[in-house]
């Protein structure tokens, strides 16, 4: 069994696709605002929703969060440096985590959610 979609939520899509897409480099191939967007992520996809719009739906179950989720993105190790960075030069603020296994780095997105870059290490995952 696999992951194949997770998501998190977030009302201004416009700066979700902006971080998603234009920082940390994920392709959006479904933008339709004000509803979602959705990114490819390996193997899988990384939907974004506007729980405005999702909580009520009638085609699915409703769901929907508020506040801040948490997501992790694999990220070779070797590659957190220059993540961190980026993130910084860019405006974010960083947080870095030592784990038994290895470290990853932290960074909130433009609507509160935590994402981390990680290595799949230290999950003990190759």
């Amino acid at each position: 069994m696999e992951v194949i979609e997770t998501c998190v939520y977030a009302e201004d899509l416009e700066a979700a696709r902006a971080f998603y897409e234009g920082v940390l480099g994920l392709e959006c191939f479904a933008f339709k605002p004000p509803r979602h967007a959705f990114f490819r992520a390996g193997r899988g996809v990384f939907l974004v929703f506007n729980p405005k719009e999702t909580e009520e739906e009638a085609a699915l179950p409703p769901h929907g969060a508020r506040g801040s989720v948490h997501v992790a993105f694999r990220v070779d190790e070797a590659e957190l440096p220059g993540w961190d960075e980026k993130l910084r030069r860019l405006g974010y603020t960083t947080y870095w985590a030592e784990w038994p296994r290895g470290r990853s780095l932290y960074v909130y997105d433009p609507a509160g959610n935590l994402v981390e870059l990680a290595p799949a290490r230290i999950w003990g995952l190759g």
